[in-house]
């Protein structure tokens, strides 16, 4: 799965990519990564455990160009419907179900980013997030609260990307997002 300039370093067994909907085939995946059930690697994310273990929740999302990392004990945790914008850089931090880290936005080491919260694109998140939060800023700043129906649809577009990932991984035929007006 992995282009012909990069070779997966024999340190480490290879990354189990069975359960993943799809690893674009120039995404960077290496070390200790577990992949659940539905997630998908999008092109040129870099998904690098070499340090410290990265676990990726099922029907979680990783877009184009992403970048997750951790620390010696601090591990990198997304838990399941999470979608992680093009860009965003999640290093040794932990994101709750049903969350979005926004495009470019960065995350920085031992934040919690609490359930079904909203990461705006380009925010500085240094400090632990509440439960439902829409975050804007540099650094991150609480807006408001999230509704229930925007967590809900949190969790469809996290659906919609499991579709469309088994279009690119050449098993499915509906993008998912035919139709979608949000």
């Amino acid at each position: 799965m992995q282009d012909k300039f990069f070779q997966q370093p024999t340190f480490w067994p290879p990354v189990d990519l069975k359960r993943a909907a799809f690893v674009a085939p120039n995404a960077v995946v290496v070390g200790q990564v577990s992949l659940e059930r539905g997630s998908s690697v999008w092109y040129h994310a870099v998904i690098r455990g070499d340090v410290e273990r990265i676990d990726i929740g099922a029907y979680t999302n990783i877009q184009d160009g992403a970048v997750l990392h951790g620390d010696p004990g601090k591990i990198t945790k997304l838990e399941e419907y999470v979608t992680i914008g093009h860009r965003a850089v999640v290093h040794a931090a932990h994101v709750e179900r049903a969350s979005l880290i926004g495009i470019g936005a960065v995350i920085l080491d031992g934040v919690r980013i609490g359930e079904g919260s909203i990461i705006g694109a380009g925010c500085i998140v240094t400090k632990d997030v509440p439960p439902r939060s829409l975050m804007v800023g540099v650094p991150a700043r609480r807006v408001r609260e999230v509704s229930p129906q925007e967590v809900e649809d949190l969790i469809a577009h996290a659906l919609r990307y499991e579709k469309l990932a088994l279009v690119h991984a050449g098993v499915g035929t509906d993008t998912g997002f035919t139709g979608v007006t949000d």
